[in-house]
């Protein structure tokens, strides 16, 4: 008997021995706007960000986020949906040498002020909206929080006036003080991009990420993700699509991202995968069938990773995705998951696959 019997499920082309090269997570985002300058990183609400005009951003994130103090040993916390500012400020804290913390939109206040002190964060960035601000404006009077960089989701669009007095008149957005306390994105970025670069002795000691727990068995615990454990995972997700014939195309992608960024799953598969292979990553606030439907279509979308629910409330329109990626966890019988996605050329657990006798 085989001391590896899942290895004949692999598909073929995929090794199980592949090297999985580390570099600082940064890197990431710099070797493909390197690579690919002029191709789309993002496309949030129909406005498209190059990919070296993301590295530009980011650029001037490091420095603005150095101008605050943050260098090797500050945790900078990310509280925010899938817009632009999660992308740029993520990898704005990388360069400045800094850690992310990642902060969910769904806790509870407690919960907040619990990560704010445990993982001892004094510059956050959040946006203006009623779901969002409110909760850590009030923390910055009663925990360790000292800096609130605030953006708004109108200044990420294509039509910023529109999108801004359309939010107002919904009463989805909140006046934020001007104080010292406050920064506003916009600010924050208005500089020229030269930052310090600190050098990373040792990628496997380096904590890029502090991920916490969903606190089911009490309060919830940081988990300390290094730039070797972020980056190793990133090149193993590539990996897995190096198959005969290859799974992707690499600087032509489309990928749908719904999911929020402040999950794992999303950060690794959708952001850092995503950037890494040169796709452009079409944003999505929330997951809303229609529109999910709608993109599909009409920006011709070829990746689709998701959970098992999102293609159970989704007909895929036929002949239109190449590949959907599902995560872990409770899922419908197999012949439910393929018939919801039957127009996918190729169907990949990102997180459970590959899977022994599969």
């Amino acid at each position: 008997m085989s001391v590896a019997p899942w290895i004949k499920s692999y598909p073929r082309g995929v090794r199980w021995d592949a090297e999985l090269t580390t570099m600082p997570v940064q890197q990431i985002l710099e070797r493909s706007a390197a690579k690919w300058p002029d191709n789309p990183a993002l496309d949030f609400m129909n406005k498209k960000i190059l990919y070296r005009e993301l590295d530009d951003l980011a650029n001037r994130a490091a420095k603005g986020f150095q101008k605050l103090g943050v260098r090797p040993g500050v945790h900078v916390g990310l509280y925010l949906p899938n817009t632009p500012h999660y992308i740029i400020a993520f990898f704005g804290v990388m360069k400045a040498g800094g850690t992310v913390v990642n902060y969910s939109p769904l806790d509870a206040e407690k919960v907040l002020e619990h990560k704010v002190d445990d993982s001892e964060t004094d510059i956050l960035v959040t946006l203006d909206l009623k779901a969002l601000y409110p909760q850590m404006g009030r923390l910055l009077g009663t925990t360790r929080l000292k800096t609130l960089v605030v953006g708004n989701v109108a200044e990420m669009t294509s039509a910023p006036e529109a999108v801004r007095a359309q939010m107002s008149h919904n009463g989805e957005t909140v006046t934020v003080p001007k104080d010292g306390r406050h920064v506003t994105f916009d600010e924050f970025l208005n500089n020229d991009g030269e930052y310090i670069a600190f050098p990373i002795a040792d990628l496997r000691d380096s904590v890029a990420v502090l991920q916490y727990t969903g606190g089911t068995t009490g309060l919830p615990k940081g988990a300390m993700l290094t730039h070797a454990n972020l980056s190793s995972a990133t090149a193993q997700y590539v990996e897995t699509t190096h198959t005969q014939p290859q799974l992707l195309d690499e600087g032509h992608e489309r990928i749908l991202a719904v999911l929020p960024p402040f999950h794992i799953y999303a950060l690794t598969v959708n952001m850092l995968m995503g950037l890494r292979i040169g796709a452009e990553l079409i944003l999505h606030t929330r997951f809303d069938t229609a529109a999910v439907v709608k993109d599909i279509s009409e920006k011709k979308v070829t990746v689709f990773p998701g959970v098992p629910t999102m293609y159970v409330a989704s007909t895929i329109p036929a002949s239109k995705i190449s590949i959907c990626l599902r995560s872990s966890g409770a899922r419908p019988v197999e012949p439910l998951f393929p018939w919801r996605c039957r127009s996918a050329s190729r169907i990949s657990p990102a997180a459970d696959w590959p899977r022994a006798g599969a």
